[in-house]
C-alpha cells in the first residue's frame, strides 16, 4: 500500500520518495526519467524567475551537471505535511558537494571543489513534483571558485531571462507552534524589534548564513538581519509558508519560506541605495533548545539580488 494515494509502492514513505527524486535527477542525472518525476505543468521558482515544464527543468539540470560534476546531495533536514490524500509539501536542506570542472553557469572551469547549502520546498501530487522553490548558496559557490560577486551577478543577467509566475500552491503550512514561533520572531525582527533577538536566541546560537558565513549568538544574528533590512527599509517582508515539527530524538524545528519585495532605498548589505526594485526569495530553518533558538540556517541568493540591482541601474 502506498504511503499516499498515487505514489508508487516502491517508496515506503516521503523520505524515500524525495531521496529517489534527488538521487535520480540531481545526482545520477537521469534526465530520461523527467516524465516520471515531473508533472507536465511543473514549475520551479528560483531567485530570478521560474522554470516551467519538464523540458526546461531538464535543460537547467543538464547545465548545472555540466558545470558542477559529481554532485552529492546529503540531506540534513526534512519536514513534511500531507496536503491531501494524494499530496504533500516538504521543506528540505541538503549539504551539496561537487567539483567545478565544466564551463557554463559559473564561467570557465576552476577545478575547485565546492560545498554549499541547498534548500527546497516541494509540493508533490500523485507521485509527481508539481511545484518547487529552490535556493542554493550561490554566494558560497562564487567565493569558492574565486569569482567576484558582481561578476557572478553579470553572468546571471547574461543568461536567458526568466519570467515570474504566481504560486499555484498557496497554503500557508501547518499549525505547529514552532512554525508559528519562528514566524512571529522574524516578523518582529523585520518590523524593527531587534531587541527580541536577545530574548529569543540561545546566547551560543549557531548561525549558518549566505556565503557560507557562520556566526554565534544573538548579536551576530542581529547584524545579519539588520544589514538585510537596512538595505530595503520600505520593502514588504512576508512569511509565505511555515512548517514546524517536534519528533522523537529530534529538537523542535521550523522551516520558513519568506519574501522581501520593494526598493533598494537604504544603506545596508548592498551598499548605497540605488532605487532598484528587488524581490528576494528566502528560506530560514531553525532548531530550538531549552535556552531558545539554538541553530539557524538562512539562505537567499546574494548574487541574484545584485543582478536585480545591476539590471535596474543599467550598470551590468
Amino acid at each position: 500500500m502506498p504511503f499516499l494515494a498515487g505514489f508508487d509502492t516502491r517508496w515506503p514513505d516521503v523520505a524515500a520518495y524525495l531521496s529517489a527524486l534527488t538521487g535520480d535527477l540531481d545526482e545520477a542525472r537521469r534526465l530520461d526519467r523527467l516524465a516520471e518525476y515531473l508533472a507536465p505543468e511543473v514549475i520551479s521558482h528560483e531567485a530570478l524567475g521560474a522554470l516551467v515544464e519538464p523540458e526546461v527543468l531538464g535543460a537547467d539540470l543538464a547545465a548545472r551537471a555540466a558545470a558542477l560534476s559529481g554532485a552529492r546531495l546529503l540531506p540534513e533536514e526534512r519536514l513534511w505535511q500531507a496536503t491531501a490524500q494524494n499530496a504533500f509539501v516538504a521543506a528540505e536542506r541538503c549539504h551539496v558537494t561537487a567539483r567545478h570542472d565544466g564551463a557554463g553557469l559559473y564561467g570557465p572551469p576552476s577545478r575547485a571543489r565546492v560545498q554549499f547549502t541547498q534548500m527546497t520546498e516541494r509540493h508533490c501530487v500523485a507521485g509527481q513534483l508539481h511545484e518547487q522553490w529552490v535556493l542554493r548558496d550561490e554566494a558560497a559557490i562564487l567565493r569558492q571558485i574565486g569569482v567576484d560577486m558582481l561578476e557572478g551577478a553579470r553572468w546571471r543577467l547574461a543568461a536567458a531571462p526568466r519570467e515570474t509566475y504566481p504560486p499555484r500552491y498557496t497554503a500557508r503550512g501547518n499549525d505547529s507552534p514552532w512554525g508559528a514561533a519562528l514566524t512571529d520572531l522574524l516578523e518582529r525582527v523585520m518590523n524593527g524589534e531587534l531587541a527580541v533577538m536577545a530574548q529569543e536566541y540561545d546566547p551560543a546560537a549557531e548561525l549558518f548564513l549566505p556565503g557560507a558565513e557562520t556566526g554565534c549568538g544573538p548579536r551576530e544574528a542581529e547584524t545579519f538581519w539588520l544589514g538585510l533590512r537596512a538595505a530595503f527599509p520600505s520593502a514588504r517582508f512576508e512569511v509565505d509558508h511555515a512548517l514546524g515539527a517536534e519528533d522523537p530524538l529530534s529538537p523542535p524545528r521550523a522551516c520558513l519560506r519568506w519574501s522581501l519585495s520593494g526598493t533598494h532605498d537604504g544603506h545596508g548589505a548592498f551598499g548605497a541605495p540605488t532605487g532598484a526594485p528587488v524581490h528576494i526569495l528566502g528560506m530560514t530553518q531553525v532548531e530550538f533548545g531549552p535556552d531558545g533558538l539554538r541553530r539557524e540556517w538562512t539562505i537567499y541568493d546574494v548574487p541574484g539580488v545584485w543582478a536585480q540591482i545591476l539590471r535596474a541601474t543599467g550598470t551590468a
